[in-house]
């Protein structure tokens, strides 16, 4: 039913053998030619991005020192604010709450009257 493969012509093998590797070889070359050119293309740009950071990195650098310098005078001056404040609070006698909250007078005692006291002696059942 089958031939050996040294007893078969060239034409037979041609048409039928061939066909299938060669579309499988020309689909993974033609894979690795678009994956290489890709990467390619990838590195470049990475490469391009890098030359370009690196050229600013010095006007970055200073811009962030100069942000960081701001930030840091703005904190000593709000610092310097509170540390005023909490001294002016201490200079002023210690608490606002004492001089704010009334102290409560105290009240009058109420006068004991007669009137609720019976003036005849207690009524005793016999």
């Amino acid at each position: 039913m089958f031939k050996a493969a040294a007893e078969l012509t060239a034409a037979e093998v041609t048409g039928r053998d061939v066909a299938g590797p060669v579309v499988v070889i020309l689909l993974l070359a033609g894979s690795a030619v678009f994956v290489v050119g890709y990467a390619m293309a990838v590195m470049h740009r990475a490469n391009k991005d890098y030359k370009t950071t690196k050229a600013a990195l010095p006007n970055l650098r200073k811009g962030f020192w100069r942000s960081w310098w701001t930030a840091v005078k703005r904190g000593a001056v709000v610092l310097l604010i509170f540390i005023c404040l909490v001294i002016y609070w201490w200079r002023s006698g210690g608490s606002d709450a004492d001089a704010t909250t009334p102290h409560p007078s105290k009240s009058p005692r109420p006068v004991m009257t007669d009137r609720w006291v019976t003036r005849t002696p207690a009524i005793t059942h016999r």
